[in-house]
């Protein structure tokens, strides 16, 4: 196998990189050459190992960016090099070949590269895309995108990418990277903030007092995903027979999803674990769900127009005015729908129910999900302390506050006597005199 060799300079101030290698390998005559990076030896290591301990021939060496390495053309017309494969040629070439993901989820892939990756490394060389290029990439976009969004083009669609690269092609053609460049680049720093939820009854009475003067209809929706801990697509495709009156719950049966810039109504929830039946209080069972049921509509929950609820008219025309009068009112923080899910997760942790049914209710198969991401600190646990802390600190409180008392009396008397004492002595002086 190939080798690459440190080899600095007599004075320590220039690194150069040795690649090393025996033609054919076993006992093959030695062959080497020197490059200036690292990258570039690491690169050249994997087309030499590639090759079987050969040295890369003239086509790749052109497209991979070492075309200065290649033997000089022969005076006779051959064929000519590859073309170079780019970054853009070679993302979209992969797309095709993906099969897991659904057709809507390609079509985002592609969305984000166009959009975020193309502009800036679409016609650079794949094989010469470095870990350098992606860091000034990732600080370019963290100006106009959060740390999140890039988090998710770098992991859904850029390292699967690079990481398909890096494998031989499907008719056993050499890689055309030899390493990920993400590889190793930590993911961009950014402020972070906790997701705000409803911490107190008395903040979830601000929003559904205001929520039910904006809009009765929404309101009741909104009342529901709160009791419920829904998703959106969960709450805003529910049918009549998805409620189980006899039994007091509500059982998810098919959920709103975005395909292809529509929202359509899909008979499977988003895991298997999306499959549950979550108990609804009996107010909200009978002063909402069951006469939204006896009303024959084919969700529980419509919009204006009769069908479902799509999530961007929603926000629009009702949770943006819901939101800012219940602010207006002292509702604290910048709440989302989405936090609604987070306040009832975060209540029934806190309440003490017991895990298996807290990740029931949520929907999700690993407990670390539900305590890592949905439940939050709060402020409920500032009173026990409080009470604790008393009951262990009030003798010794009560002691240091006797002593402080006793202290100042003392204190008061000494100063007492010391003025009577000044104001005795100059009658004395003067009845001596």
């Amino acid at each position: 196998m190939a080798s690459t060799e440190r080899r600095p300079s007599k004075d320590g101030k220039t690194i150069k990189w040795r690649v090393k290698w025996r033609t054919g390998g076993g006992n093959g005559p030695s062959d080497g050459e020197t490059f200036g990076t690292h990258a570039d030896a690491v690169r050249f290591k994997g087309l030499v190992n590639a090759n079987g301990q050969h040295r890369p021939p003239a086509e790749q060496l052109h497209a991979y960016g070492f075309g200065y390495l290649a033997p000089s053309a022969p005076t006779q017309p051959g064929p000519a090099p590859e073309e170079t494969v780019t970054l853009r040629a070679y993302a979209l070439t992969w797309l095709e070949t993906l099969t897991r993901p659904s057709r809507e989820t390609k079509r985002k892939y592609r969305e984000r590269l166009e959009k975020h990756v193309f502009p800036a490394l679409g016609d650079e060389p794949i094989a010469n895309i470095t870990r350098g290029m992606l860091r000034r990439w990732q600080s370019f976009l963290l100006e106009t995108l959060s740390p999140k969004t890039i988090a998710n083009i770098r992991g859904e669609t850029l390292y699967p990418l690079f990481r398909a690269a890096c494998l031989p092609g499907e008719n056993r053609e050499p890689p055309v990277c030899t390493d990920n460049p993400l590889d190793g680049l930590p993911l961009p720093e950014g402020p972070r903030y906790e997701p705000d939820i409803l911490e107190t009854p008395d903040d979830a009475a601000i929003l559904l007092t205001a929520a039910y003067e904006v809009d009765p209809e929404a309101a009741d929706l909104l009342l529901t995903k709160l009791a419920c801990g829904f998703r959106w697509g969960e709450v805003a495709a529910l049918p009549p027979r998805a409620v189980r009156g006899h039994l007091g719950t509500v059982e998810i049966q098919q959920v709103l999803r975005k395909v292809e810039r529509r929202w359509v109504v899909e008979p499977k929830p988003k895991t298997k674990n999306g499959y549950r039946q979550v108990p609804l209080h009996p107010l909200v069972m009978q002063g909402v769900v069951k006469p939204r049921v006896e009303k024959g509509l084919p969700f529980l929950f419509v919009a204006p127009r009769g069908n479902h609820w799509r999530y961007e008219d929603f926000y629009d025309w009702r949770w943006v005015k819901i939101r800012n009068l219940a602010q207006s009112r002292g509702l604290r923080g910048h709440l989302t729908m989405h936090g609604l899910r987070h306040s009832l997760l975060t209540l029934l942790a806190n309440g003490g129910l017991e895990l298996p049914g807290l990740t029931n209710v949520a929907g999700h198969k690993q407990v670390s999900t539900t305590m890592d991401l949905y439940v939050h600190e709060t402020t409920a646990h500032h009173e026990p302390v409080r009470r604790i802390v008393g009951g262990f600190l009030e003798a010794g409180i009560r002691a240091g506050e006797a002593q402080r008392v006793a202290g100042v009396n003392r204190g008061l008397e000494i100063r007492g006597r010391r003025h009577r004492r000044v104001r005795q002595t100059p009658d004395a002086y003067l009845d001596a005199g």
